[in-house]
C-alpha cells in the first residue's frame, strides 16, 4: 500500500486562523462561561491559536472580586486572567460595551487585556477558523 505523502499547511492557511470564542454572559446564571473557560484551557493545551473577547454582559467576567463564596462559586475572572500562563497572549474587549455598562479598564482584573472596537471585532471574526459564543 502506497503511503499519502505528508502536506503540512502553508503559512497563512486556514489552519494558522485562530478559534475566537466569544462570552456574551455574566458569570453566574449559567453554565456557559465556566465552559467557555475549560474550552480555552483545552485548546490552549493542544497549541491552538486562540483569541478570547469578552461583549456584552460577558464583561462582568472580569470585573475584580465577583466571585461568590456564599454560593461556591470562585472568581472566574482571576481563572480568566490565568489562561495568561497558558500562552494565551491578551484577553480582549469590546469598549462600547464597557462604557455602556459604566465599567472601567482599572475595574477589570489584573492582566493584558485590551479594549477594542466593535470593527475590531468584526474583523476578528472574519479571520477565525471557528467562532463559539458563551
Amino acid at each position: 500500500m502506497a503511503e499519502l505523502p505528508v502536506r503540512l499547511p502553508e503559512e497563512g492557511t486556514p489552519a494558522e486562523r485562530p478559534v475566537l470564542l466569544l462570552f456574551r454572559r455574566p458569570p453566574y446564571g449559567t453554565v456557559f462561561p465556566a465552559e467557555g473557560l475549560r474550552m480555552a484551557e483545552a485548546l490552549l493545551a493542544f497549541q491552538m491559536p486562540l483569541k478570547v473577547v469578552f461583549l456584552e454582559d460577558g464583561i462582568f467576567n472580569l470585573v475584580k472580586g465577583q466571585g461568590n463564596k456564599t454560593l461556591g462559586f470562585g472568581d472566574l475572572g482571576s481563572a480568566f486572567a490565568g489562561l495568561t500562563s497558558f500562552g494565551l497572549q491578551e484577553l480582549l474587549v469590546v469598549q462600547e460595551d464597557l462604557s455602556d455598562r459604566r465599567v472601567r479598564l482599572e475595574d477589570l482584573v489584573q492582566g493584558p487585556i485590551r479594549a477594542i472596537r466593535t470593527t475590531e471585532l468584526r474583523a476578528l471574526i472574519d479571520e477565525a477558523k471557528v467562532v463559539m459564543p458563551f
